[in-house]
């Protein structure tokens, strides 16, 4: 009697310890174990628009570029004067200016934007009544060397139909002849879909305004 009892007593922690094991929960086999988000890499080198805006569905972006002397004169004049206005050795102030389509809801599976038209018409200096001056001369030669096509009809040729895809862009160049002391350009985009144009105040680079200031002395 007493070895029966020797051995259930010895039994009986074998058992709690069963109980124990058959009362753990399950490890949800559908668990599984997220690494942390690693934070996306930001390109130091992407350029920062010194101006940008949008109506209703193109976004418009204006990179300053390079200031340049130019090679040729404008051949234009003031009202009333044999003078030629932009002479040769004017500065010139070159722009990248980048169209992006943005969809709307209304627009259900649009995947494009129509931009059939668009001009420049309108732009000038701050602080100055009379229009920019496009440099047609030497400014299709400095869109080339950066890799752009000249003003918005470039970018579609012969076409008569233009249109940008949604959220990706779609850039053109521009130059300006520089008159004496100006510092910004108001730009106007004039997407006729759109429906009204849309003008930004570019901030000229340091080049810019250095040469206006010097072709003033």
């Amino acid at each position: 009697m007493n070895k029966k009892l020797i051995a259930l007593a010895a039994l009986l922690p074998s058992l709690a310890l069963a109980g124990c094991a058959a009362a753990a929960p399950a490890r949800n086999p559908s668990f599984t174990t997220v690494a942390p988000t690693k934070p996306t890499p930001t390109a130091s080198n992407v350029a920062t628009p010194a101006a940008d805006g949008i109506v209703d569905t193109v976004y418009v972006q204006v990179f300053p570029g390079r200031t340049f002397k130019s090679a040729h004169g404008c051949r234009c004049t003031l009202p009333n004067s044999p003078q030629e206005l932009f002479t040769v050795g004017t500065p010139v102030v070159f722009m990248k200016i980048t169209m992006i389509g943005e969809w709307k809801p209304s627009q259900g599976g649009q995947t494009y934007q129509d931009v059939t038209g668009t001009t420049l018409k309108g732009t000038q200096f701050d602080g100055r009544p009379e229009p920019a001056v496009l440099d047609t001369a030497d400014g299709p030669a400095a869109a080339k060397a950066a890799g752009l096509p000249w003003l918005p009809s470039g970018l579609f040729g012969k076409k008569s139909d233009w249109t940008i895809p949604n959220d990706k862009q779609r850039s053109f160049g521009a130059a300006w002849y520089l008159p004496a002391g100006v510092d910004r350009l108001i730009l106007t985009v004039d997407v006729p879909s759109e429906g009204q144009p849309l003008q930004l105040v570019v901030p000229l680079p340091t080049s810019a305004t250095s040469a206006s200031d010097a072709s003033g002395e």
